[in-house]
């Protein structure tokens, strides 16, 4: 008889059994798969904010500088502040090719369950900024009073270039002067206003969050930290250190991520493993009579293999299905937990991965059937068949 259609019979013997087997094994090798998209997306996107934010040094607050670097890349908001006067000092090195300040203000909007970040700039921030593209509108303010927003606010806010826009935690209304092209980076859901007029509205007068650098050399990174470092209040962190701060964060999600997996596999294997030796066991009277037969050894063993690669395979197959369709859904729910999550982190699932899960399913049914295999082998057909 066909092994395959063997095979097939003896799993539709027990439909309950391998359909629990199938499912745990797919949903193991699904999870898999998304949590390894979403750790490879997660790093790839940290890279990708860090490498064009065209920044190399950043003067920050004295506390943690690698957190509150990381996090103003990220656009969030530090407890502590930088004197105004740093920037001026900073200004007059003459290692610094641009210095841009940043004033970072979270408004919470109760009401609507947000937050919004305001960013307080001046005229060096689109130098720091090589993606600074204007969609609509002007490319700077107009007034004190206006603002330009990032794609994402712009939309969510119904707003276009000329329209008014209240913002309640100032009480106090701005005109929008442009809105920015959409870019990939936090810039894409901030508010942006002039630096002096956001000290002024959020009670932080000659106040900074941090002050962003650019070098007119690379080489001179060193000795510049040096002198920027004695500034009263404030340290430097460079872009080098701040990569270490994301190398870390992707290990900590990495880890995580991983556990969560190799618990999911762990238990699909031993779901399959309860399978096929239930069904060894009770099919030892039928693999005794093969072998009165004639059947050899390695005969039963493959006739064991092909049950288990079907049963695998076609699971792996099913989880990766689940992981194509359902596996955006499960990274945002994932992403809440992920520290410094860029803002967008679904991540399709690479020709590599695949074959790497249909691998993994492969390599599940082989190891299953091992402890089967050796419990056939060793059962003695007339034994086997008195006892059955």
């Amino acid at each position: 008889m066909n092994l395959v259609v063997f095979a097939c019979r003896n799993l539709a013997r027990r439909p309950w059994r391998t359909a629990l087997a199938f499912v745990g094994l797919a949903a193991a090798i699904g999870t898999l798969a998304v949590l390894s998209a979403l750790t490879a997306g997660y790093e790839r996107e940290l890279r990708k904010e860090l490498d064009r934010s065209g920044v190399q040094l950043m003067l920050v607050p004295l506390g943690c500088p690698y957190d509150a670097a990381a996090r103003v890349l990220k656009g969030r908001v530090l407890d502590a502040s930088l004197p105004a006067e740093a920037l001026a000092q900073v200004r007059r090195d003459p290692a610094v090719a641009a210095a841009a300040p940043l004033l970072l203000c979270a408004q919470v909007r109760t009401n609507e369950d947000r937050a919004d970040l305001w960013v307080g700039i001046d005229e060096s921030a689109p130098a720091l900024k090589p993606w600074w593209r204007v969609q609509r509108g002007k490319a700077w303010f107009s007034s004190t009073n206006g603002v330009i927003l990032g794609s994402e606010v712009a939309t969510l806010e119904m707003r276009a270039p000329g329209d008014r826009l209240y913002c309640p935690g100032a009480d106090a209304t701005f005109t929008v002067d442009g809105v920015l092209d959409r870019s990939g980076t936090s810039d894409d859901s901030l508010f942006f206003v002039p630096l002096g007029r956001a000290q002024q509205l959020f009670g932080q007068p000659g106040r900074l969050t941090a002050i962003a650098i650019r070098l007119r050399d690379p080489a001179l990174l060193a000795e510049a930290a040096r002198r920027l470092q004695a500034i009263p209040g404030a340290q430097v962190v460079t872009t080098t250190e701040v990569m270490g701060v994301f190398q870390n964060l992707i290990g900590t999600v990495r880890a995580l991520l991983s556990a969560v997996a190799i618990v999911a596999v762990t238990v699909g294997c031993l779901t399959v493993l309860n399978t096929l030796l239930a069904a060894v066991l009770e099919r030892a009277a039928e693999l005794a009579l093969l072998r009165a037969l004639g059947a050899s050894r390695s005969q039963v063993v493959l006739a064991l293999a092909v049950e288990a690669l079907l049963l695998t395979s076609a699971a792996a197959l099913a989880g990766l299905l689940g992981a194509a369709f359902g596996g955006a859904w499960i990274q945002d729910a994932v992403r809440q937990w992920i520290p410094l999550a860029p803002e967008r982190l679904a991540t399709p699932l690479s020709l590599p991965l695949i074959g790497q899960s249909i691998l993994l399913g492969v390599g599940t049914g082989l190891v299953a059937v091992l402890y089967p295999a050796v419990c056939a082998l060793r059962m003695a057909p007339a034994e086997a068949t008195r006892t059955a």
